[in-house]
């Protein structure tokens, strides 16, 4: 036996634990021809050994792979990198077998690396026919969870109602390839379907039908009964779907009902020149594109009926506010006439009443102040936060309030006035005209450029359980001196708006009885610092 004839007998041998079910085994030699194959091999190629054996790799795999030109540059592209050395896995081709059938071939290459045979190529052919439905269902399943998503996208982020429809229309027109798409909405009264937007759709259809009168057939179905309508050529000519799809050029035309919470609110039309039809997992998607975009159309129209409220409310606001403020300012004139001319208990009912009305102004006012907390966005600047806290002490004349001054500027805006104005108003409701006020402003330890200010006086003080909540304005507590009116409320909010922190501690420490101390912390002005205002 000769060598040639010893290695041959050695492949068979050797390359016969390569053979298994299912797979096709190639061995090419160093000049990649073939020089062993297993049956399973030669029937995907439908060649027989004489015919295989000993031929190049690339001519029979090209010849196999002929009636699928777009596979061929593939499999050259495979026996290239062979060539270059370098192996490959999961290169997903075609061939037809000796029964003229298409198969599904997944080929991977790996490189003999030692023995008699390094050098050598091995070549699988693993068929996947199959498997091919299931994964190409994957793969659908996979494409229509992106297109929704992104269709989701558009219906979040928009928040007109134009915006929406007009994005939504051309998002779907080039996820799905449609060569054209109108967008309808009903009117008010429910009678009639109105373009909006449209997209590819000829003049000569849209001259006619801008608006659609919805309870005419075939439009009644996605306009009245909510459900969608496929229109597709049937060859028999004179229809009234034949009509619609020869004004539009199309060949298929889905009118999908735009559903908000299961109430017709619109439809989109989405035609197609190639599509000849619709499978039912495309159907499925329209109809959830659809249902999106009527989520989409909902959210847009309670935004606006929100924004209509809130006008709405203001309004109403504005006008009590300013009729109340008026009628105040006259009781108050009536009230100095009175006190100036009455006496003894005559006279202290005309003061009781001009208190009344006082505390009448203050709730407006923290009314007021809230709306601009809410509605207004912070403009911080640096502010003199000596000059603010005298301010406030003016604005009380019958509070007695100990304050030393302080050179300290802050970052806040123009409603900071309304802290010291709560805090000494609150001190004087609680603890009467005698109780004690004093304000400090010190360097807050705990954070670098920041200042603490104590507001505490001799009052009530406040109760332990009620520390924690005493900024919050929806739990009322029931002990006298706490203190959770509108004005605590907006001392919170508005420290919170300037980047600080507030708490309530006792003024005298373990004697909650002996009055409260409101701490609160603010952001100070480094003048020559990262964050010095700039005009």
């Amino acid at each position: 036996m000769n060598r040639a004839d010893s290695i041959s007998t050695i492949s068979q041998e050797a390359f016969r634990i390569l053979d298994e079910p299912g797979a096709g085994i190639l061995v090419l030699d160093r000049e990649m021809q073939v020089f062993w194959a297993n049956a399973f091999a030669m029937d995907i190629l439908s060649l027989r050994e004489e015919e295989i054996l000993g031929f190049d790799a690339r001519r029979i795999l090209d010849a196999r792979l002929a009636p699928l030109l777009q596979e061929r540059d593939a499999a050259r592209r495979l026996l290239a990198t062979m060539n270059n050395g370098t192996e490959m896995s999961g290169l997903d081709l075609s061939v037809q077998d000796s029964r003229g059938e298409e198969r599904r071939i997944v080929y991977s290459s790996r490189k003999i690396e030692r023995g008699v045979f390094a050098g050598m190529w091995v070549l699988c052919m693993r068929d996947v026919t199959d498997r091919r439905p299931a994964n190409e269902g994957l793969l659908s399943s996979n494409r229509q969870l992106l297109v929704l998503n992104q269709i989701m996208g558009v219906s979040a982020s928009s928040l007109s109602l134009d915006e929406l429809l007009e994005a939504s229309l051309t998002k779907t027109l080039d996820l799905l390839g449609f060569d054209l798409g109108l967008t309808y909405l009903l009117n008010p009264e429910r009678t009639m379907a109105l373009t909006r937007y449209h997209r590819g759709a000829p003049e000569n259809y849209l001259a006619r039908n801008r608006a659609i009168k919805v309870h005419h057939w075939p439009w009644n179905f996605v306009f009245v009964a909510g459900q969608p309508r496929y229109l597709e050529m049937q060859g028999e000519g004179g229809t009234i779907e034949e009509e619609i799809l020869a004004s539009l050029g199309v060949s298929t035309l889905a009118c999908i009902p735009i559903l908000a919470e299961s109430v017709v609110v619109g439809a989109l039309f989405l035609g197609s020149r190639q599509v000849e039809g619709f499978r039912d997992e495309e159907r499925r998607l329209l109809e959830a594109i659809g249902q999106e975009i009527g989520s989409g159309v909902l959210r847009s129209m309670l935004h606006k009926r929100l924004e209509a409220a809130h006008r709405e409310t203001n309004l109403y606001l504005d006008v009590m506010t300013h009729d109340i403020k008026n009628a105040e300012n006259v009781a108050n004139l009536y009230c100095d006439l009175l006190l100036d001319m009455l006496e003894g208990d005559a006279a202290q009912y005309a003061r009781k009443l001009k208190g009344s009305i006082r505390k009448s102004s203050g709730i407006l006012q923290n009314v007021s102040t809230i709306r601009r907390i809410h509605q207004e966005p912070p403009d911080l600047k640096p502010l003199h936060l000596g000059r603010v806290i005298r301010g406030g002490i003016e604005r009380t004349p019958e509070a007695t309030v100990s304050f030393d001054g302080t050179a300290a500027e802050i970052w806040a805006d123009d409603l900071l006035p309304e802290v010291f104005t709560n805090l000494i108003g609150n001190a004087v409701k609680f603890g009467g005209p005698d109780a004690g006020i004093a304000i400090r402003v010190e360097d807050c330890l705990e954070e670098e450029h920041a200042v603490v200010v104590t507001v505490e006086d001799t009052g009530p003080g406040i109760p332990d359980e009620m520390k924690e909540t005493i900024f919050d304005r929806f739990r009322q507590g029931g002990s006298r001196g706490c203190g959770e009116g509108l004005g605590l409320y907006i001392v919170g909010m508005l420290v919170e708006r300037y980047g600080g922190r507030i708490w309530v501690e006792d003024r005298v420490e373990g004697r909650p009885d002996l009055g409260a101390s409101f701490k609160f912390t603010l952001r100070e002005v480094v003048h020559g610092g990262a964050d010095e205002y700039e005009e």
